[in-house]
């Protein structure tokens, strides 16, 4: 609801609060990016596609050693049966993949973009994912027209193609996100809640999730993969060495007590960007033991402007309160009628933040 002003005749004038305003542009802007990547995709995009398609189609079932199909009309597929019949299947945008593709782009470039070229490697493995799966519904689609006639082609389609598509998106979907975001070498925190990150030792204090260990931390996994064969057979020591130390320094785990107030609120930031899940501890360690009111500010607006993300436990139960209580007392009287459920924070009246009680361990 809006704020409102009383007028000297008695009447409510009703104003916009000027934060809420503020919140309310990066979302528009996201909307209409969102917007705009999937109408100049599929105007410019679906007929390209849906030609290609149905020309792999004839392609692959020719290197197969039929050629019963062909995929000489732009769209479609001529499939002729040993019957006589000639069926003239056309790949329509529900038959394509462009719809899907559209929509991790529009993921990917709203919500995902600040992973960079992870963002972008998670959607190029996605894309590809999903036009394997699709060409293959495509061709299961064909053989049935192929074996059984149009009844059976326009039944596969209809009914079998339809779930094959939802699952197809959705796998990638989940490809896309795995491949996206951190993975559990490069989280700050273990399964257990125990800091993998290398802190500052004036951080080492009991609770929050913060538990300072006497033995090295352990190795989260040794599963295999490419990367680990390049370092151990393939590259020499010397690169392997330069390319491991890169990785350390942009590593998401990387240290931030000591850095200068605009550098830890950029690491800060970065930190929000990727999930409150994901770094909880280390959030609740700044907002805790941090005692600069910028760096303080820009946590509290970071956790505000992530009202979709659900609480998944009480560290990000404990945030989403500290950043209210935090706001709170900073917002303009039209600001508190909207959030006028938000509590109060010691913080956030000028005094030194108060430390959130610890989170006791589930062990």
């Amino acid at each position: 609801m809006a704020a409102a002003d009383v007028l000297p005749d008695g009447r409510h004038r009703y104003r916009q609060p000027r934060r809420s305003t503020r919140r309310l542009r990066p979302v528009l802007v996201d909307l209409l990016l969102a917007v705009a990547i999937c109408t100049v995709g599929y105007r410019y995009g679906a007929g390209f596609l849906q030609e290609h398609e149905a020309r792999w189609v004839a392609q692959v079932l020719g290197l197969l050693g039929v050629d019963s199909v062909s995929g000489s009309l732009p769209g479609h597929v001529l499939v002729f049966r040993p019957d006589g019949e000639v069926i003239l299947a056309e790949v329509t945008a529900s038959c394509s993949s462009i719809l899907s593709v559209l929509g991790l782009t529009a993921l990917t470039a709203v919500v995902l973009r600040g992973r960079r070229h992870h963002a972008v490697a998670g959607l190029v493995v996605a894309v590809a994912t999903l036009l394997v799966l699709n060409h293959l519904r495509l061709l299961a689609s064909t053989l049935a027209g192929l074996a059984w006639g149009t009844p059976a082609l326009v039944l596969f389609h209809d009914w079998v193609g339809t779930v094959w598509n939802l699952a197809a998106t959705l796998g990638g979907f989940l490809l896309m996100i795995c491949i996206t975001l951190p993975t559990a070498e490069r989280a700050e925190q273990d399964v257990a809640g125990r800091h993998t990150a290398r802190r500052p030792d004036s951080w080492a204090r009991p609770g929050l999730g913060y538990r300072q260990l006497d033995d090295p931390t352990p190795i989260v996994s040794r599963r295999w993969n490419l990367t680990g064969v390049l370092h151990r057979s393939v590259l020499p020591r010397r690169a392997s060495t330069w390319l491991a130390a890169r990785r350390e320094a942009d590593r998401i785990d990387y240290r931030i007590g000591h850095l200068p107030p605009a550098e830890r609120a950029d690491r800060v930031r970065a930190l929000v960007a990727d999930g409150l899940g994901a770094h909880s501890a280390s959030l609740i360690a700044v907002a805790s033991y941090d005692d600069d009111p910028y760096v303080l500010g820009v946590l509290a607006e970071a956790i505000a402007a992530r009202q979709w993300e659900p609480v998944t436990g009480p560290r990000v139960a404990a945030l989403r309160l500290w950043a209210r209580g935090w706001l709170l007392p900073r917002s303009t009287p039209g600001d508190r009628a909207v959030d006028d459920t938000l509590p109060v924070s010691g913080s956030a009246l000028g005094r030194p933040p108060t430390p959130l009680p610890p989170i006791e361990d589930p062990r």
